[in-house]
């Protein structure tokens, strides 16, 4: 297996709505990268794991995208729109000056949450995008 990111909008929907829609597009992704005999479950930390498929994958959603990792090895990703504001509990709780801090911190969170273990010092590295703050721990190359 091979290392894959894959980013993809989505269509507008609010609410529980948005909630299913984001589900389901990332299983579609699931479904079309890995196969239809490929499910996904989950964890005891509820992180997402591969279900006859060997490897890892880390989902991340947010309005309007949706964006998927998997990997041989433990891996995560978490995605934030450029023009989001970082929240005031960002910046008073954790201390955050910046989204990009923000969005490493919630990847170091899921590859916590998946392997039980801390993310390696400096494993975080940022893939580009054009609308998308897209942090990633894997050795995915940059897409």
């Amino acid at each position: 297996m091979e290392t894959w990111i894959e980013i993809r909008p989505l269509e507008a929907a609010a609410g529980l709505a948005r909630r299913a829609v984001e589900r389901a597009a990332w299983h579609s992704i699931v479904r079309e990268r890995l196969g239809e005999g490929v499910t996904v479950g989950y964890n005891p930390n509820g992180a997402p794991v591969l279900n006859g498929a060997p490897g890892y994958i880390s989902v991340s959603h947010t309005r309007g995208w949706v964006a998927v990792v998997c990997s041989p090895d433990p891996c995560a990703i978490d995605i934030e729109p450029k023009a989001r504001p970082l929240s005031d509990a960002a910046t008073e709780r954790y201390g955050f000056t910046t989204m990009e801090e923000w969005c490493a911190f919630e990847a170091e969170y899921k590859y916590e949450g998946l392997t039980g273990r801390p993310a390696p010092p400096g494993s975080v590295r940022f893939a580009p995008h054009d609308k998308l703050i897209v942090a990633v721990i894997s050795d995915a190359p940059n897409q």
